[in-house]
C-alpha cells in the first residue's frame, strides 16, 4: 500500500510542476485516482499505477472506454532522481493488457510485464497542454 500512496503523490507532483491542476480523489471513487484540469481549462482523469521494484508486473483490468482517460506508470525508487514516470492513453493501456493476455492465455493476473510500457517513459506530451508542453 506505501508504494500506491508514494506513485499518487509523485504523480500528482509532477503534474503540478507541469502546470496542472491536480485534485485527488478518495479511494472510493472507480476508475481513476486523480482529477487533472490542464490551463487551458480542458479536464482529463489519470489511473495510477505504481511498482517498487523493478521486474515486476503492471496488474489492471481493461476498463469500459471512458473519454479523457490516461494512466501514469510511477516507477517507486529508493532514490528520488532514479524515479520513472510511463505515461500512457488508455487505449496504449489496454493494448499492452491485450497484447500480454494474447501471449500468456494461462496467466490469471490482468496487466503486462514490467518492460512493457517503456517506450512510453516521459511521453508527457500525450496529456492535454499544460504551460508547459
Amino acid at each position: 500500500m506505501t508504494t500506491y500512496w508514494a506513485a499518487r503523490f509523485l504523480a500528482a507532483a509532477e503534474l503540478e510542476r507541469r502546470g496542472y491542476r491536480v485534485s485527488l480523489t478518495d479511494e472510493k471513487t472507480p476508475g481513476f485516482d486523480l482529477s487533472i484540469t490542464s490551463v487551458t481549462g480542458e479536464q482529463f482523469l489519470v489511473d495510477v499505477k505504481g511498482l517498487g521494484s523493478s521486474g515486476t508486473p503492471w496488474i489492471g483490468r481493461i476498463k469500459p472506454p471512458r473519454p479523457n482517460l490516461f494512466y501514469i506508470l510511477v516507477f517507486v525508487a529508493p532514490d528520488r532522481n532514479e524515479d520513472r514516470f510511463f505515461i500512457l492513453s488508455q487505449s496504449n493501456w489496454n493494448a499492452l493488457v491485450e497484447d500480454y493476455q494474447h501471449s500468456h492465455p494461462n496467466d490469471p493476473n490482468p496487466g503486462f510485464l514490467w518492460a512493457a510500457p517503456h517506450k512510453y517513459e516521459g511521453q508527457w506530451e500525450k496529456l492535454p497542454s499544460s504551460k508547459t508542453s
